[in-house]
């Protein structure tokens, strides 16, 4: 008995070994062979002129701007989440999550269709719109969802203890704020930070209103040099050199502060005890939150239904975008998801090399734009050895790439809390590896993993730079199908496939939804 025990203990061991093999395998192929052959191009090849630094300049700009204004409205709004309760802290959680999954190059759409009669076009508001101005307010409102996140998640961890510390020895009121001061500024910080790398990741506001406003943004700049005949790699590739650059050293100082942060945590933080707020306080995050789901939600979707079905059903070319794109997401999403259950799992059991490489990719991976992931995979795969460019396969492969550091998140947590005694205990009941897994781990993980697949899907199905770059002809993504009929001026036709894309994706949702809760509730436990 105890020789068989120890042979199974080794061929654990050399399993576990053979996963974290084939993770750093994955990691190499996946993302860092792609990611050095493009950035090594400058290096090995003369570069045709770049168009100078304004791209660069402008879009760093923008990002610390936008930063400098979702920061500090992010920062308000996560600590109204996380200290009140009621309508309006309800309001802003379902506001924020919905800007955050929904395309930024659709609500760019709604707010084109708006201006777009010439009255409404060269009226102040509209010139406001197509300039500056315009560009800043979809950058707000797309940094926002993040910068409040992140902002949310460390004012979480400081928990209650220091305000009730403060109050109880009866320090005065500018004292407890500079204490206050001191727990909201990490907090503030880091969304300064995230907000900077999200906005000068952005892909669809340059591809939509920026080639009208006629602002040189860097993504967009990339783009065009990967888009043109003769592709000229080496040129994309020193900008996305000074993209990587700007978005690294801005991870560097998140990942700082975020350890600054740590440091007001302890293992006795309670919980925030949420409270109702007074009633000008309510009207007022109220009416904030009216006025963010006004400009963010209401108006583009508004209009975005009022083009497209305003005169009824008309005929829409790419309607077969939308269920392509719903079936790209779901087999991009299932990959995904199975690769970051398998990383967090190798994660848990292995420590040293393979952990800070898993670590390292998956932060890395979130830092890195899709453009510049889809670019390295023309590289990397337009050759006589793996020739799979052009193809659906590369297209999947890199949709889930690019998606394997959201859907681990998602799942991370649920994942983390499993007691590892469960398997321990089932082994010793003489349960089998797929009882243990469909009716302990499955049921356990269900609802995280519907969330985490439902999010990838989505995120996948709306993609739009990894699209442009890998899709094959004949299997046009719907990203690049609305994106295509925005700049042809169909808007009409690009907002009814933006809203059937939209509805699909909210009726796989639902589909999902309630099948896991069928499949999940005890057997003669009510389901209402």
């Amino acid at each position: 008995m105890i020789a068989r025990g120890q042979h199974r203990r080794s061929i654990s061991a050399g399993v576990a070994r053979l996963g974290g093999l084939i993770a750093l395998a994955l990691i190499l192929a996946l993302f860092v062979v792609p990611l050095l052959r493009l950035l090594a191009l400058p290096l090995l090849q003369p570069t045709l002129p770049v168009a100078g630094w304004r791209p660069v300049w402008d879009s760093l700009a923008l990002a610390i701007l936008t930063a400098l204004i979702a920061a500090p409205l992010g920062c308000v709004i996560a600590w109204f989440i996380n200290d009140y309760q009621g309508i309006a802290a309800t309001l802003a959680m379902i506001t924020l999550w919905v800007l955050f999954l929904a395309p930024s190059y659709v609500l760019t759409t709604g707010w084109i269709i708006l201006f777009s009669t010439p009255e409404a076009r060269l009226s102040l508001f509209g010139r406001a719109f197509f300039g500056l101005p315009g560009l800043i307010m979809l950058f707000v409102i797309k940094a926002l969802p993040f910068a409040s996140f992140v902002a949310r998640a460390t004012l979480s961890g400081a928990g209650a203890g220091l305000r009730e510390a403060a109050l109880i020895h009866n320090l005065p009121r500018l004292r407890r704020l500079r204490i206050m001061g001191r727990l909201i500024a990490p907090a503030l910080a880091l969304g300064f930070a995230v907000a900077v790398i999200e906005t000068m990741q952005e892909f669809g506001i340059p591809a939509t209103l920026g080639t009208a406003s006629k602002i040189p943004l860097l993504t967009y700049a990339i783009y065009q040099r990967l888009a043109e005949t003769p592709t000229d790699f080496a040129g994309a590739a020193l900008l996305c050199w000074r993209l990587v650059l700007i978005a690294a050293l801005f991870g560097i100082a998140s990942l700082a502060l975020q350890r600054r942060g740590a440091n007001l945590r302890n293992g006795r933080n309670r919980l925030i005890h949420r409270r109702s707020p007074s009633q000008a306080l309510s009207l007022l995050a109220l009416g904030g939150i009216i006025l963010l789901l006004v400009l963010g939600i209401i108006i583009p979707g508004g209009f975005l239904l009022l083009r497209g079905f305003g005169h009824g059903w008309q005929p829409t070319p790419h309607l077969d975008a939308v269920i392509r794109s719903l079936g790209f997401g779901l087999i991009g999403a299932t990959l995904a998801t199975g690769t970051g259950i398998v990383l967090l799992q190798i994660r848990a059991r292995r420590r040293g090399l393979i952990t800070t490489t898993i670590d390292a990719a998956l932060l890395a991976n979130m830092a890195v734009p899709g453009l510049v992931l889809g670019a390295g995979y023309i590289l990397t795969f337009n050759n006589n050895v793996l020739p799979l460019y052009g193809t659906t396969v590369l297209l999947i492969i890199a949709y889930a790439a690019g998606t394997i550091p959201l859907a681990a998140r998602m799942v991370q947590g649920a994942f983390a809390d499993l007691d590892r005694n469960l398997a321990a205990a089932a082994r010793i009941h003489s349960l089998s590896a797929s009882t243990r897994a469909i009716d302990i781990h499955a049921t356990l993980l269900a609802q995280p993993l519907l969330y985490g697949l439902l999010v990838a899907t989505g995120a996948i199905m709306f993609e739009l730079p990894i699209s442009e770059l890998l899709y094959p002809p004949g299997a046009t993504p719907l990203g690049v199908a609305i994106v295509g009929l925005d700049q042809m001026g169909d808007l009409a036709a690009a907002a009814r496939l933006a809203l059937l894309g939209m509805a699909a994706m909210i009726a796989l949702a639902g589909a999902l939804v309630l099948i896991v809760r069928l499949l999940t509730t005890p057997q003669g436990q009510s389901r209402s």
